[in-house]
């Protein structure tokens, strides 16, 4: 632990400088023709298109990302002490209850980008996408916040049926935050985009068991609060009903008619008649 703030003291400010001065040789390239613009241009253009497309999605990896790196540059103890302020514990829960829900999804560790990365891009970003902006953000935060309060009402009853067993688990001061529960609770509705309904069932049954087989590597509770989070999803069809009637009138709308269609010229169009 001792030698572990020398090295964020490091590495953290080395990453940051090198992706300024990468962003900064990146525009450079393109102002003035060096090899490589097309490409960054391409890549520039896809990166616009996906966060217009998810904006919520992205906004929500932005903070991520923000946050994380800010986490990087303390020592262990100071982060310790700023995740556990913005915590989901028991303690944070019946002093500040609003803002700890909140602000819980907000904050993880530099070591959780990748999963989170991975989150965006297969679950997230295809729900908003699907549902909407609006939509996805309400079942995100909803699961998350439903799912934590009905982990933190077991554990509260678990504390006052089996006291001594529970009692120095430190559930008033363990550190609980991240996106995964809002995430997993995303990802169980998203299994409605599957319209055929053996393989939506079969995809439902996978995510699920995945999730509970995933427990192994978590805490109990935590572990708890995934499974709570996809039954959510699974329980949440209803926000979903609008986009899968979307989806089935576009499948279901007969072509245009000639005199409809763009891009044909008068002469064309009468001619197709």
């Amino acid at each position: 632990m001792a030698s572990e703030a020398p090295q964020a003291a490091v590495l953290w400010p080395v990453a940051e400088i090198a992706i300024v001065l990468s962003l900064f040789f990146a525009v450079l390239a393109v102002k003035r023709g060096w090899p490589g613009e097309a490409r960054i241009r391409r890549i520039a253009s896809w990166i616009k298109a996906w966060v217009l497309s998810a904006p919520a999605t992205a906004a929500l990896w932005i903070f991520l990302t923000l946050h994380s790196f800010t986490l990087g540059e303390l020592t262990s103890s100071v982060r310790t002490e700023v995740l556990r302020s913005h915590s989901t514990n028991l303690t944070q829960l019946a002093e500040h209850p609003v803002s700890a829900l909140i602000s819980s999804a907000l904050w993880i560790e530099i070591p959780d980008l990748p999963m989170v990365a991975l989150l965006a891009v297969c679950v997230l970003a295809p729900a908003e996408r699907w549902l909407g902006t609006f939509r996805t953000v309400v079942v995100f935060f909803l699961g998350h916040v439903l799912a934590t309060l009905i982990t933190a009402g077991v554990l509260t009853a678990l504390l006052r049926v089996e006291t001594e067993r529970y009692a120095d688990r430190g559930f008033g001061s363990v550190v609980d935050v991240g996106v995964s529960y809002g995430s997993l609770c995303v990802a169980g509705l998203l299994c409605y985009r599957v319209r055929s309904l053996p393989l939506r069932l079969l995809v439902m049954a996978g995510l699920l068991i995945g999730v509970v087989a995933s427990g192994a590597f978590f805490e109990d509770y935590t572990a708890f609060g995934h499974n709570t989070a996809v039954v959510l999803g699974f329980l949440l069809r209803p926000l979903a009903s609008s986009a899968m009637a979307r989806i089935a009138g576009r499948g279901a709308s007969p072509p245009p008619h000639p005199d409809e269609q763009p891009g044909l010229r008068p002469e064309e169009r009468s001619g197709a008649t």
